[in-house]
């Protein structure tokens, strides 16, 4: 089911990490809106647009800043023929099927839509609605997506799955899957598996997906940056377990703290350079020896917009990972983009990687 996010209030738009925050929050509920709409409390044809905008979604998610919430009320009930009471210390209208604290859902021309008021600094409100079991979303790692299209659209006919796919980073597919009335999900997610076993992750999220697979592997990671400055870490740590599987890590942003603290010589600085694929097996061994770690990831590149040359414009990134048994893969990517997707790219370049060297632990 498509679900439209609407966020009321200039104070909420400008506000990148409470965004970010109600985003996910969202995204544990619904799949991921099919459009999201930014309005402020007073705009001239705010009642307009809210009603169409219900009137044309499945299902609609209205989060209010503080100061527009009990106005969204006004409108909803207005629009709905009702009147507001108040219920948990919330003006709710009196028909809502499903209510709490500065929360509620109800039905509108056979249309359902939760109102919340979020306010900053504190926790979002109850979402009432709830994912369906129609669609999911997995990875592909070391296929791009035109080859990926090729080789899933047939599987996805015969089971009935819609499919829609995007690049993460070269050689790292996200797909979501969704069932036409008659399709089969779960043969369809089976088949996929069994014809990529090695490069099949059906978790979503594969932050938590890596996380799990080292822990039941008994397995821990360190990583040594430069140019993400920490990002790579700051993803893993962003998810609940990584506690026992993430060792530490050490931002080297200057060529002194990689010599000093991972054992980068000075022939490589002086013939290759910090952003070398020679710099990075440096960092690697380095970051190893230091947290006894079982994988290691490294990065090292020009994120920009200044600081390129002709050999190394700004964009070349060395990215790379090793296992404790010795294995190693180190790739020179040129990335397009502003510095921080230019970053982010770099961090998930990184841990396709450490999937790859560490296969028999991601995809068993």
């Amino acid at each position: 089911m498509s679900t439209t996010l609407v966020i009321v209030g200039k104070s909420l738009k400008i506000n990148k990490p409470f965004l970010d925050y109600i985003d996910s929050q969202i995204s544990l509920h619904v799949k991921t809106p099919k459009q999201k709409i930014f309005l402020d409390k007073n705009e001239s044809n705010l009642f307009e647009t809210l009603e169409t905008t219900i009137k044309q979604s499945e299902q609609t998610i209205i989060v209010a800043s503080d100061d527009s919430f009990n106005l969204i009320g006004k409108i909803i009930s207005t629009l709905s023929e009702d009147v507001l009471e108040l219920k948990q210390n919330t003006l709710t209208p009196s028909k809502s099927k499903e209510y709490g604290n500065n929360s509620y859902l109800l039905e509108y021309q056979g249309k359902e839509v939760n109102i919340l008021r979020a306010k900053e600094n504190e926790e979002l409100p109850q979402i009432f609605f709830t994912c369906k079991d129609n669609s999911t979303i997995f990875s592909l790692i070391g296929l791009d997506e035109d080859s990926t299209k090729i080789l899933l659209e047939p599987l996805a006919e015969t089971y009935e799955i819609k499919l829609c796919s995007t690049s993460i980073v070269q050689g790292w597919s996200f797909i979501e899957a969704s069932t036409y009335k008659y399709g089969n999900l779960e043969k369809f997610l089976k088949s996929v598996k069994s014809l990529f076993p090695d490069k099949f992750i059906e978790n979503g999220d594969v932050l938590t997906h890596i996380i799990k697979s080292l822990k039941n592997a008994n397995k821990t990671v360190s990583i040594a940056e430069s140019c993400t400055g920490g990002g790579i870490a700051a993803m893993l740590t962003s998810k609940s377990g990584s506690s026992e599987i993430f060792n530490g890590s050490i931002v080297s942003y200057s060529n002194t703290i990689k010599k000093a603290w991972l054992g980068v010589s000075d022939d490589t600085f002086k013939n290759y350079g910090a952003v070398s694929e020679l710099c990075i097996r440096e960092m690697l061994e380095g970051i190893l020896k230091r947290s006894s770690a079982d994988f290691a990831l490294a990065s090292s590149g020009i994120a920009g917009p200044s600081g390129g040359s002709q050999s190394k414009p700004v964009g070349t990134v060395f990215i790379g990972a090793r296992s404790i048994n010795g294995e190693v893969l180190v790739e020179r990517v040129l990335l397009q983009g502003d510095r921080e997707y230019i970053q982010k790219q770099s961090c998930f370049h990184a841990l396709r990687l450490l999937m790859h060297v560490g296969k028999d632990v991601f995809f068993r």
